[in-house]
């Protein structure tokens, strides 16, 4: 089996099959996620074993290539005993996913197919976008000031001229950072477990601004891309996380009823796989 330190068991292998998933799982997170996809697949997906990807601690100081989460996942595993059918990304996670297949494809001589769940691209409007989601989060242990000020701070660092998307990514952990401090702290939480809140919030930033390092459009030309409603509305506005992921050459788009939080556990996703998937 591939490196547990790479990879989560999601559904245990009955054969060689395996489907990977692509995402940035985190505990307390609101939107569903591929463990909750595979229920709802029930028995479809009963031959395959299903891995996540289990992303590095790693720094923005660090500055990753867009390929170094790639090569973490890749890097061991004796995937030639395997046959990848599919490999599966979530948001940001898409952009890893078609690298991903892109190693595969040369290892087992045949490209998995790729499933993409509301694909978008990691720019300045996405960070801004992600920091109001974590203030949001963080309501009940910040004032309403303090929320607003984060919000307009946020906003500011991302209309920053020129500033780039790593940049612009160290800003907002180290706005997170006082946002811990004073909000975090006020409800008595420790020094090291605000510490541990604040790594785990660079290390998503980290991990979105290693994509945008990325062209997912080569992998993305055979991929199916599920859409939620949510994510259309987007699209129509003119989001350009989305729009610019709209419009890298995913091969077929589907569009599917639900919201973006339920789209990874919503009847109507396992209704389009079935629909749309032959493995």
């Amino acid at each position: 089996m591939p490196n547990e330190n790479a990879w989560s068991v999601i559904a245990e292998p009955a054969s060689n099959s395996l489907i990977l998933g692509v995402d940035f799982p985190a505990a307390g997170r609101h939107e569903a996620g591929f463990d909750d996809l595979v229920k709802g697949m029930g028995t479809a997906w009963s031959g395959h074993g299903v891995l996540q990807t289990s992303p590095p601690p790693v720094r923005l100081a660090d500055r990753p290539s867009g390929d170094f989460y790639t090569d973490h996942w890749m890097r061991s595993g004796d995937w030639e005993k395997y046959e990848v059918v599919a490999v599966l990304g979530y948001c940001v996670g898409a952009v890893y996913a078609g690298r991903v297949a892109e190693r595969l494809a040369a290892v087992q001589g045949r490209m998995p197919q790729v499933v993409l769940f509301d694909a978008q691209l990691a720019d300045l409007p996405l960070l801004a976008s992600e920091m109001h989601k974590m203030i949001g989060q963080a309501a009940a242990v910040l004032s309403e000031q303090e929320a607003e000020e984060g919000r307009k701070r946020a906003v500011e660092i991302v209309a920053t001229p020129s500033i780039g998307v790593a940049e612009a990514a160290g800003q907002m952990v180290e706005l997170y950072r006082e946002l811990a401090a004073s909000g975090f702290r006020r409800i008595g939480l420790s020094e090291s477990r605000c510490e541990e809140m604040v790594l785990l919030f660079e290390s998503y930033m980290t991990w979105l601004s290693a994509s945008s390092r990325i062209d997912p459009a080569g992998a993305w030309g055979d991929a199916i891309g599920l859409t939620s409603a949510d994510y259309g509305e987007l699209e129509k506005a003119g989001a350009t996380t989305v729009v610019n992921a709209a419009t890298a050459a995913i091969g077929r788009r589907i569009p599917v009823e639900t919201r973006h939080i339920d789209l990874l556990r919503d009847a109507s996703t396992v209704r389009a796989l079935l629909a749309n998937t032959e493995f």
